[in-house]
């Protein structure tokens, strides 16, 4: 083992420890993280920003900084009223009502960024109807990845796929 190789498996240990332990925000570990790489000499300055290049890198920061922003302005509470108010406390109407609107939604922005959105959403529906908040999420992660396949925008890897596309 080369003393790089050594090097990039403490930087991946690092990474991982502090993803799993959560001391920091997921975007400032990766921040730091890409800035470690180009600081230790393991990649070029130039590679280590190249990510920024690509539009479908792009699109997934913006979706998580709208995410985050949507939830911290409190229109999820807006939102979830109705979906309370129509659902009431039964599982079924629930599972539907939410995967309908996140697969709505989903077609529209990143199925990724939709199913990040209504988490903290979902979580406060579980704890009020108290239903075990598995049961509410997995039909939601369904949902939004079935609606992020309506549009280029909604999936991750169809952005990816389409600036390979326009690369070739």
């Amino acid at each position: 083992m080369t003393p790089e190789i050594a090097l990039v498996l403490a930087v991946l240990a690092v990474t991982v420890f502090f993803f799993v332990t959560e001391a920091l925000r997921v975007d400032v570990i990766a921040i730091l993280i890409m800035l470690a790489l180009g600081w230790l000499q393991l990649v070029t300055p130039q590679q280590a920003f190249s990510g920024l290049a690509s539009n479908a890198v792009v699109s997934i920061i913006a979706v998580m900084i709208l995410g985050y922003g949507v939830d911290r302005s409190g229109l999820m509470n807006r939102v979830i009223k109705p979906i309370m108010r129509f659902a009431g406390r039964s599982e079924p109407r629930l599972i539907g009502t939410v995967s309908g609107v996140v697969g709505g939604i989903s077609a529209f922005m990143q199925n990724v960024g939709a199913a990040a959105l209504f988490l903290p959403a979902m979580l406060r529906i579980a704890k009020r109807t108290h239903i075990p908040v598995s049961r509410l999420l997995m039909p939601m992660g369904f949902a939004a990845i079935l609606g992020g396949t309506l549009s280029m925008v909604g999936s991750s890897p169809l952005t990816i796929l389409n600036d390979l596309m326009q690369a070739g």
